[in-house]
């Protein structure tokens, strides 16, 4: 029986002995203060409706009377006789009965075609269908004027395409 109590002495003192070597149990310390939570920032007001329009930054102009007038087109009599001509010559290829600013095309493709096909029958007049659905129309090299001869309502045909007349302007050289 002696030796248990040698051997409890000497855990006794093994474990004071890491518990100083060890840091021990520390004084208690102070609770930390709780971190307020930060206040959000206002939301962002809304941009005002489309229908109001905000007061300009820029200061008013003081130009003199503007010249604005739309570049004018040299062939505007010849694209016109040829949609005319497929207007009269290919029924088939448009709904009269929707008119939007012009017949309802059925078929952008073919109607684009007998435009083209038109305007190249009447000698010295070429035309191009451009992959955008525009079409160039020139006398020579040197310049082409460019049109768009179907509206494109949403550019999908189940909203509607219809026979439009638009001159949209001249490219130099011709770009076919």
């Amino acid at each position: 029986m002696i030796r248990t109590p040698l051997v409890a002495v000497a855990g006794l003192a093994v474990s004071a002995l890491l518990l100083v070597h060890c840091g021990g149990s520390s004084p208690a310390q102070p609770p930390t203060p709780a971190t307020p939570t930060p206040t959000p920032p206002p939301p962002t007001p809304p941009p005002p409706p489309l229908s109001v329009i905000p007061p300009c930054s820029i200061p008013a102009s003081d130009a003199g009377p503007l010249d604005c007038a739309e570049p004018k087109s040299s062939l505007y009599p010849q694209m016109n006789d040829a949609i005319n001509r497929v207007l009269a010559e290919r029924p088939d290829l448009f709904d009269y009965n929707d008119i939007n600013g012009g017949p309802r095309v059925l078929s952008v493709d073919k109607y684009m075609t007998a435009v083209a096909a038109a305007i190249n029958a009447t000698g010295g007049i070429c035309a191009h269908v451009d992959p955008e659905g525009e079409m160039a129309i020139k006398t020579n090299n040197k310049w082409s004027e460019h049109w768009i001869i179907v509206s494109r309502a949403g550019w999908n045909p189940p909203a509607g395409n219809w026979v439009e007349r638009k001159y949209i302007g001249t490219c130099a050289p011709a770009s076919f």
